[in-house]
């Protein structure tokens, strides 16, 4: 008995050991760490919950977002937005341009003078000096038509643009499709506001300790951060894997499949249905707006997005087509509505300035930007000479 007591007590002794050598470990790493590294390194640190809009970046916050790729600084100004600080009332003889979509319009990978919007507003300025020019970047990753309805009843309008521009991604199809299961319709089906809905909570006691041990070293470690940036790419896969390829409803990236077996634009209902609410609500307010597609790496070029177009199952070398870009194009222009297609001019430019996209993770380079921007300026001009700059909109 003694000595069963005794192997127990070693036994003891060495797991303390092994725990505390362990936890010894980790404090010297994690002193290490915030000697090398900020905390604020994730692109979540900048993002909050929304019962109306899924999600938004949270007002005034500050950090670098970081990847293998890119390290950019993040200032998100007082009114949720990456862009600088201005006033939601607009000054007199100004003219407002606001930009609305996902991650591309954000600027994931580049800072947030590099992003199209900003290149768009130093142009502008020097060829149109009879008229002051804002160019409001509002895009927010993970963003579609829905969301971009939401953001402009609530917000957006606020800023009293002359024009707003959607800026169309082929993943909104999936988007649109997605946060619809979990939106709060009115009677008529019109979208009053999107949810995160309740967090899912762990089966099993084990896999709840699991949880909320790796919550905790989210909130209060930096050396958690450390690595999850340098695997975060990884997990992304991982939570895609087995998914139905082809099926817009498992795939973002369906529509550009081989195995897409669905010929014609049905599927982009949900999101015909959110632009001409857009459409409309803007329209009343006597707003102009225009739609804004545009293609991915692997449609615009061979070598652009090689790392990434692997990782996601498209075939390297490989230009693929561009026709799900062409059903939003002719849904705009059967619907009174102006619309922009950057994909040729991508092709094109694509052939003489490389990288137009990060390799892995697929938004645009500050190269890419300047071409977005080119688009845009080259449209825009004509519009603007030709309109009154004496008709100044100021109310919503």
């Amino acid at each position: 008995m003694a000595q069963s007591t005794s192997r127990s007590r070693e036994f003891g002794v060495r797991i303390a050991f092994v725990l505390g050598s362990i936890l010894a470990g980790l404090l010297m790493l994690e002193i290490a760490v915030r000697f090398i590294e900020p905390r604020e390194t994730m692109r979540y640190f900048f993002v909050q919950p929304d019962s109306i809009l899924h999600h938004k970046f949270i007002p005034n916050a500050k950090g670098h977002y970081k990847t293998p790729e890119f390290n950019t600084e993040y200032t998100i100004n007082s009114l949720g937005l990456r862009d600088y600080e201005f006033p939601a009332e607009k000054p007199a003889g100004t003219f407002r341009i606001l930009m609305v979509g996902d991650s591309f319009t954000e600027g994931d990978g580049v800072e947030a003078n590099e992003t199209f919007s900003k290149v768009l507003e130093r142009h502008l300025g020097p060829k149109l000096s009879s008229e002051k020019f804002q160019v409001i970047n509002a895009g927010c990753g993970g963003y579609s038509p829905i969301l971009e309805y939401l953001y402009l009843k609530t917000s957006g309008i606020t800023a009293h643009p002359d024009l707003v521009i959607l800026f169309y991604d082929l993943s909104d199809v999936f988007d649109d499709i997605d946060f619809t299961r979990i939106a709060r319709l009115d009677a008529d089906g019109v979208p009053m506001g999107v949810s995160p809905g309740p967090t899912v909570k762990p089966e099993g006691a084990a896999k709840g300790v699991f949880v909320g041990i790796k919550d905790f070293f989210k909130e209060h470690t930096r050396l958690y951060n450390f690595i999850r940036l340098r695997i975060d790419r990884y997990l992304e896969g991982a939570k895609h894997e087995g998914k139905a390829l082809g099926d817009i409803r498992k795939d973002k990236y369906a529509m550009l499949r081989e195995n897409y077996p669905v010929a014609d634009d049905s599927e982009l209902a949900l999101s015909y249905k959110y632009i001409l609410l857009i459409r409309d609500m803007l329209r009343e307010r006597g707003i102009d707006f225009w739609v804004c597609v545009y293609p991915y790496g692997m449609q615009a070029s061979p070598r652009e997005y090689v790392e990434g177009r692997k990782f996601w199952g498209f075939k390297p070398d490989t230009v693929y087509s561009t026709r799900p870009q062409s059903f939003m194009e002719g849904f705009c222009g059967r619907n009174g509505i102006r619309s922009i297609n950057m994909c040729d001019e991508f092709r094109a430019r694509a052939k003489v300035v490389h990288p137009l996209y990060l390799n892995f993770n697929g938004h645009w380079t500050s190269q890419g930007h300047v071409v977005a921007a080119d688009v845009l300026e080259r449209e825009l001009l004509p519009y603007l000479k030709e309109r009154s700059f004496g008709e100044v909109r100021t109310k919503p």
